[in-house]
């Protein structure tokens, strides 16, 4: 899908969501309206829903992630990642319970995630400084790889985002961080450090030095403000199990908790000679324009009763959202002994479902 199209399908979802509360009309001529849209976002076309993938939402960060959208991308939140990469060596994390795409396999011909950047958390490369490139990488790709309006393709977003707010961390406290998903490609993530004070350079190896440990086997999907004819419905959070990965004995990693659907063998997808038709392929396989897994269809059992899925589309007036409409809340150890001052948060999502990795970064401030 081309770049023009994909502005456009996004400006005809904003026009509709700040519309539609200014509009009297009858539940009849809400539903004609609603199904119109629905027509829009078809013709579309299967490509653009899933034209970003994820993104930090706590603490916000310079690409505006935040809780109350949760996984909706329409700012343009989850265009900042790096794809088509792999980890340089074998794969290290084969455990059935870390695993979220193909876990019942774990070597031979039929692994074919053991090069995705899960399989050995923290390994694959990335693009740029730690904190994601425009459209994931220098090439326009057609699977949501472009940037976002007015940034060129594979600019670093260092270099082009505006720093956030600042956040006041103490050292030694407990913090909240959280992010969400738009459409889920499994693995797993991590939050990290780096000094930014203009002096030290800021890079991907810079936050590897510094990776917060979680804190507790729980982890809390918060909700998005849901709004029903006007009114705001308050949801309580949902605590989970978390499932944490220790890498150098420290609990840095923690499993995407979200299981997506498995439809049909992601292996045969492989076959693709293209890229991106392996891309398509996975993607259908995964549940694509789908709200939820069939029973008995989920790639790992769900931490919780409906919270499965790939992409979650809100086509209804209650929300008008796309994407997860919880995010995926975590508490983090701040190190007692760090050297206050300026930083940068970057968070880290290793998928395994694809060849991908998104990143955010978010100032803040130790002291």
């Amino acid at each position: 899908m081309s770049h023009s199209r994909v502005q456009c399908w996004l400006f005809l979802r904003r026009l509709f969501d700040q519309s539609a509360p200014l509009l009297h009309f009858s539940l009849e001529h809400h539903w004609l309206l609603n199904n119109m849209w629905s027509q829009v976002a078809l013709a579309a076309a299967v490509v653009a829903v899933v034209a970003g993938h994820g993104q930090m939402t706590l603490p916000t960060g310079r690409n505006n992630g935040t809780l109350a959208n949760a996984g909706n991308c329409f700012g343009y939140e989850c265009f900042w990642f790096s794809q088509i990469v792999e980890i340089p060596g074998e794969p290290t994390l084969n455990e059935k319970k870390f695993r979220t795409v193909n876990v019942d396999v774990s070597s031979g011909a039929d692994d074919f995630t053991r090069q995705m950047p899960w399989r050995a958390p923290g390994t694959a490369p990335v693009f740029g400084s730690g904190c994601g490139v425009a459209g994931g990488g220098d090439k326009e790709r057609g699977n949501g790889g472009i940037p976002p309006p007015g940034i060129k393709q594979g600019a670093d977003a260092l270099d082009v985002l505006k720093p956030s707010a600042e956040v006041t961390w103490r050292r030694g406290s407990i913090q909240e961080v959280a992010w969400a998903i738009y459409a889920n490609h499994g693995g797993g993530y991590a939050y990290r450090l780096c000094k930014n004070d203009g002096k030290n350079k800021v890079t991907e190896e810079c936050f590897q030095r510094t990776p917060l440990t979680f804190v507790g086997d729980k982890s809390v999907l918060r909700w998005a403000p849901v709004v029903q004819y006007g009114i705001e419905r308050p949801l309580p959070d949902i605590e989970i199990p978390a499932v944490r990965v220790s890498v150098n004995n420290q609990s840095t990693w923690s499993r995407n908790p979200v299981p997506a659907c498995k439809l049909c063998d992601q292996g045969e997808c492989m076959k693709h000679k293209s890229w991106d038709e392996q891309q398509h392929c996975a993607q259908s396989c995964s549940g694509l324009n789908m709200t939820r897994c069939p029973p008995g269809t989920t790639q790992f059992p769900e931490p919780a009763s409906g919270v499965n899925g790939y992409f979650l589309w809100h086509d209804y007036y209650a929300s008008s959202l796309s994407g997860f409409p919880w995010n995926i809340v975590d508490k983090v150890q701040i190190p007692e002994h760090i050297e206050p001052g300026k930083y940068l948060l970057s968070w880290r999502w290793d998928c395994e479902q694809s060849r991908q990795i998104w990143q955010n970064c978010a100032d803040i401030v130790i002291e």
